[in-house]
């Protein structure tokens, strides 16, 4: 980058409105990447700032770049939980069921993180609930394992798979059951999970249960 387009980067990167216009009229290249293949554009609606995201937009930034892990604005926006930020990404064009190089869409992410504003915007946006990962994990696995029902509650409501199988053959049950959370258990087979269900080794979501977790389990496991 030369000067003009790292003032250009930091001041997006920072929030700095008056200085991104400024550089802009100076005919900065908006769409300039880094060594990442990040855009200013992917930085600055990681980190929230509305104002920015809507002037670069404006000014014609590309909303699907993919940087070098094939990361997006909206993956980064959609982690941080910026709903206003994926709102204004996704308006103007950007792909809701874009994957990263390890195959994880912005869904996955807000899943993960739990943010449930941002999951039921990308859900009624299109964003496939059974999407998976390069590890087959889905967004009701990723909700599972950190323990957030209000997220099952929207993806399952939106047709989510109880019963997937990542790529070891892992039911979100069985990540209950090692987890050993009685609640989430309960909640999952109250739902559809099958328990009889096993993984590629031939492991029942019971024998995913720790020896100490065993018996405040076995009552929605055991078959």
């Amino acid at each position: 980058m030369d000067l003009n387009e790292k003032i250009f980067w930091d001041a997006a990167a920072h929030g700095e409105v008056e200085t991104v216009e400024s550089s802009i009229r100076k005919g900065v290249n908006i769409n300039i990447i880094n060594a990442e293949g990040r855009s200013a554009l992917m930085r600055t609606a990681k980190r929230g700032h509305e104002d920015v995201v809507r002037l670069l937009i404006n000014e014609g930034a590309n909303v699907n770049t993919h940087d070098k892990n094939g990361k997006t604005a909206l993956m980064g926006a959609a982690k941080k939980g910026e709903l206003k930020v994926c709102e204004l990404l996704v308006d103007s064009g950007a792909n809701v069921n874009a994957r990263d190089n390890n195959g994880r869409t912005a869904l996955l992410r807000a899943a993960f993180m739990g943010h449930n504003k941002v999951v039921t915007y990308l859900l009624d946006k299109g964003a496939d609930v059974n999407t998976a990962d390069s590890l087959g994990r889905t967004p009701l696995m990723e909700a599972v394992t950190t323990v957030r029902t209000d997220i099952c509650d929207l993806l399952i409501a939106k047709g989510a798979n109880v019963n997937a199988k990542d790529c070891k053959g892992c039911t979100a049950l069985m990540r209950a059951a090692y987890a050993g959370d009685p609640g989430m258990v309960e909640y999952l087979i109250k739902h559809g999970a099958d328990k009889t269900i096993t993984d590629n080794n031939g492991v029942a979501a019971i024998h995913y249960a720790r020896t100490e977790c065993v018996d405040a389990l076995k009552g929605w496991l055991v078959y």
